[in-house]
């Protein structure tokens, strides 16, 4: 029997016991474990004990829900361990900012995402299998059918207030405390960005960027007529804090875009330390840090390293959590978690709320009114975080997997990143290959991946690959993952 005068939860010391026993052998994997009636029986406790207890087993890792089943132990995939293997590299500094380049390799690489019979490795967009279509289309019928003389009219800016409210409950799961009131609700995290940047910039001015950083950046840097530093970044713990100081002494700098949490191509996490040490750096030279948390929600469950999503010094806690006087803009979306094509993200501008707002009214005026209402109600009845709960236990798996394959079928030299969530897997190939050729090669046998040398204006990771884990474990994605490896080990110069 469970100890109730306890201070720890009834449910977590049930937890705890049967962590034990799956580690001890008691239930071998795959075993089914005890029904939640049966288990409440034999510990004397009530079923919503029981079930508090396998829903945190199954976040954590060591269940797996089986609909009309029950619970069982899942397969031992380690996550995420990299102890004693190579470490990707830091990047180098950039000398001077630079102009952007390379737009048609990325509307060629966009264009092929129209195309079903492709494998999607490249474009970092979970596959529709992997999203809550049927709970949303019951929300979005609800929506027009309770609502529809709200859904077919404008809602603007700053965004649906319902909506705005639930973010703003969720946005403490970040470790940001925030009002409804601070959030505008957006066109997707691209256009909660350019407004952000167009409300604290001016064509000619200077955006530091993580080096590598996703190729959108340099896009839409590009289009607001900005100047990009690339600042020196680790693969691990992201943005380099003393490259970036040295930086803003030498250049004028405004902006400095980058994500805290499962950067995009890294999968990177700024620990809390540094995180704090950034904001105080803004703070010195009065400058914005504009913070992308798209892949924010999407940890790996089950790693229990020091990196760990679960680690107890908040580590992957959002770099908006330290901001005190406004002047980190934090951006998201539900584009990754839930789907893209609704087109729903939102952002805190903090001190450029009013100019954001403006911004907004006089262009888009908000996102699509239907949306706002469906989601809003999708989270309001739940529904979301047990939507996360499985989608985090598909993309632990699948980084297992990837890396075991890359490992199989890739020659020796190949190094892979650690991420500790997200979607995106950074590969550093053997020297001498040329990611964009094998872009091309790859494409021609129904297979997309993305080169590395979109992320950055430089050539320095022209041997760099990413792939998209977000997809659906197949024969299909193994074969792809085969075929790739073979075109390596065909373009290495030591086969030439």
């Amino acid at each position: 029997m469970l100890e109730r005068t306890l201070e720890k939860p009834l449910y977590l010391q049930l937890a705890d016991s049967l962590a034990a026993d799956i580690q001890s052998g008691v239930f071998p994997v795959g075993h089914k474990i005890p029904s939640v009636r049966k288990m409440s029986a034999q510990k004397g406790v009530s079923i919503s004990t029981v079930s508090q207890a396998y829903a945190w087993l199954e976040d954590q890792g060591w269940l797996q829900a089986r609909p009309q089943s029950g619970y069982y132990v899942r397969s031992a995939f380690a996550a995420n361990d990299p102890e004693g293997e190579p470490r990707l590299p830091v990047s180098e500094p950039e000398k001077t900012p630079t102009k952007v380049t390379k737009v048609e390799l990325i509307t060629e690489l966009l264009d092929e995402l129209k195309t079903p019979s492709m494998v999607n490795l490249g474009a970092t967009i979970p596959e529709d299998s992997l999203m809550p279509q049927r709970q949303l289309q019951q929300h979005i019928q609800k929506a027009a059918r309770y609502h529809i003389d709200e859904v077919l009219q404008y809602q603007f800016s700053p965004g649906y207030p319902a909506l705005r409210q639930q973010l703003a409950v969720r946005m403490r799961d970040a470790g940001v405390h925030c009002g409804a009131s601070e959030i505008v609700v957006t066109h997707g995290c691209v256009e909660a960005l350019t407004l952000c940047l167009r409300a604290a910039t001016k064509p000619g001015d200077l955006l530091a960027v993580e080096s590598p950083c996703y190729y959108g950046f340099l896009q839409l840097a590009e289009l607001l007529g900005l100047k990009v530093l690339e600042i020196p970044t680790d693969p691990q713990t992201g943005m380099s804090v003393e490259a970036l100081e040295l930086a803003l002494s030498q250049w004028p700098i405004k902006v400095v875009l980058l994500t805290a949490r499962f950067s995009n191509p890294h999968g990177s996490i700024i620990p809390v330390a540094r995180q704090k040490q950034l904001v105080s750096l803004a703070r010195r030279y009065d400058i914005d840090l504009l913070e992308d948390d798209i892949y924010g929600e999407l940890a790996f469950i089950g790693d229990k390293g020091p990196n760990s999503a679960r680690a107890a010094d908040g580590a992957f806690s959002a770099l908006k959590a330290w901001d005190t006087d406004g002047r980190v803009m934090y951006c998201s979306s539900f584009s990754k978690t839930l789907s893209a094509g609704l087109r729903l993200g939102w952002c805190l501008p903090g001190r450029h709320f009013k100019q954001v707002v403006k911004e907004q009214t006089f262009t888009t005026f908000s996102a699509s009114t239907l949306s706002q209402y469906a989601v809003q109600s999708y989270l309001q009845h739940g529904h979301y975080d047990r939507h996360l709960r499985k989608l985090r236990q598909v993309i632990t798996e699948n980084f297992a997997r990837f890396k075991l394959e890359i490992r199989r079928f890739f020659p020796e030299e190949t190094l892979i990143s650690c991420p500790n969530g997200g979607y995106c897997l950074w590969i550093q190939l053997p020297d001498g290959i040329d990611s964009t050729k094998l872009y091309h090669l790859a494409r021609e046998r129904s297979i997309t991946v993305v080169p590395g040398s979109l992320f950055s204006n430089s050539d320095r990771f022209d041997h760099y690959l990413r792939l998209n884990i977000a997809v659906p474990w197949n024969d299909k994605l193994e074969e792809a993952l085969r075929t790739l490896g073979q075109l390596v080990h065909q373009m290495s110069p030591a086969k030439g």
